[in-house]
């Protein structure tokens, strides 16, 4: 049985990683190179205790409460932490192969590491697709870089 706190911990750490690799996807995506130091989101969410704050530029513009979350049905709930998993999982894989983009002098092995690269970017939206969706079924559309990373899967084919 899903417990809300448990599946509010689930989007929180789907959240906490497109902050860490929305940069990459959208650089991946333009074939921008990696710039000196990633640059800050003006919105970022985290969780607090029992509840995930959403801020922009330090002020809370919004937050998600496990009373939020206890509204959804278990199955929807249960769902959440299927998608988050999956999500970390190939976040973990993400970040093994990403250094690997554009690093060999053999154009063969540079064309596999953007294959690789192309598939987990959109097993990933499609994972964080569904994440958004619920959220958006309970009144909850998050925005800044979270709108690039929904425009660029869009572009992998994923619909988030």
């Amino acid at each position: 049985m899903a417990d809300p706190i448990t599946t509010l911990t689930a989007i929180s750490a789907a959240l906490s990683i497109v902050d860490k690799i929305s940069g990459q996807i959208k650089r991946f995506w333009k074939k921008e190179p990696e710039p000196a130091q990633e640059p800050p989101h003006s919105v970022q969410a985290k969780k607090v205790d029992d509840t995930i704050v959403v801020e922009r530029q330090g002020t809370v513009v919004q937050t998600i409460t496990g009373n939020d979350i206890a509204k959804l049905d278990q199955n929807t709930q249960g769902l959440i932490k299927t998608f988050e998993q999956s999500i970390e999982k190939n976040y973990k894989l993400w970040k093994a192969v990403y250094p690997q983009r554009d690093a060999s002098p053999d154009p063969v092995v540079n064309a596999q590491v953007e294959a690789k690269l192309n598939d987990l970017a959109k097993k990933f939206c499609a994972d964080l697709g569904h994440i958004f969706k619920y959220l958006g079924s309970i009144g909850y559309e998050l925005e800044d870089h979270y709108a690039d990373v929904r425009y660029v899967c869009q572009q992998f084919g994923g619909q988030p």
